[in-house]
């Protein structure tokens, strides 16, 4: 077992020394290269993103100019045609009278009578109830 293990470290150590080329030699070429592409694709992403918002504002600005352009439009168009009804409009107020009246009062204050009167009996009715049993015995055998 430990011939095999002396036989499989000897041969990983030989294979790693017998290369001759070393990533970090002198000449530096392969890693200047490297890192320009790395800058290049980094600012290549960063001017797509740039373009990207820039497309999407643009679009957005656009969006709102023309739905302002539109509601402009339309608010003069209904400006004209108001100024033009509003020579034949007569209105007359159908809920003037304040005779919707029961003994004085109108259906807003009888609601909240109604509902005070009910929410008194509400409360008599559970002190009631409170108070009974209190009041009783109770034998649960």
């Amino acid at each position: 077992m430990y011939k095999k293990i002396l036989l499989g470290t000897l041969l990983i150590v030989a294979i790693v020394f017998s290369f001759n080329s070393c990533f970090a030699e002198d000449n530096s070429s392969m890693l200047d290269n490297m890192g320009n592409n790395i800058k290049n694709a980094v600012n290549n992403v960063q001017n797509g993103v740039e373009d990207a918002a820039r497309n999407i504002s643009g679009a957005s600005k656009d969006a709102t100019e023309n739905i302002a352009q539109k509601a402009n439009s339309v608010t003069n168009e209904l400006m004209d045609g108001d100024s033009n009804y509003n020579a034949n409009y007569n209105a007359t107020r159908t809920a003037t009278d304040n005779n919707n009246t029961f003994m004085g009062m109108d259906a807003n204050v009888w609601t909240w009578l109604i509902v005070g009167i009910a929410a008194i009996a509400i409360i008599a009715l559970i002190w009631y109830y409170i108070a009974g049993l209190r009041s009783s015995d109770n034998y649960r055998d």
